[in-house]
């Protein structure tokens, strides 16, 4: 079984959490616990140059992020980053203050780390 780290960031907090993700036998991957993590953890951990691609699902029992507790994400449409969402009006991205608009749950994702 292939497992990895990816990098989220709490829009509400502005804090970042890693997402353990497993790829499943028929090429998905399914995240499936979250934890809070320091910028210097996960460059230590290499969690930011993590990269994944394909269908990106939450697995039952998953907590979602652990500062909001959400467990649905977004991806930036400038930076490509991930932020978790709650459904609620979200007016930038934590990662790179873009302006965004109206969201869906991403679901096919092509992410890679980078800097924090």
């Amino acid at each position: 079984m292939e497992a990895t780290v990816i990098l989220a960031r709490c829009p509400g907090t502005g804090e970042l959490y890693g997402m353990r993700t497993e790829r499943t036998p028929d090429g998905d991957w399914r995240r499936n616990w979250a934890f809070p993590v320091s910028a210097r953890q996960a460059n230590a951990e290499g969690y930011d140059k993590t990269q994944i691609r394909g269908t990106l699902r939450c697995e039952a029992g998953y907590p979602g992020c652990p500062y909001c507790g959400a467990a649905n994400l977004v991806q930036c449409g400038r930076c490509g980053r991930l932020s978790c969402w709650a459904g609620r009006d979200t007016r930038s991205c934590p990662w790179c203050g873009a302006r965004m608009g109206d969201f869906q749950e991403v679901s096919e994702v092509r992410v890679s780390g980078g800097d924090m």
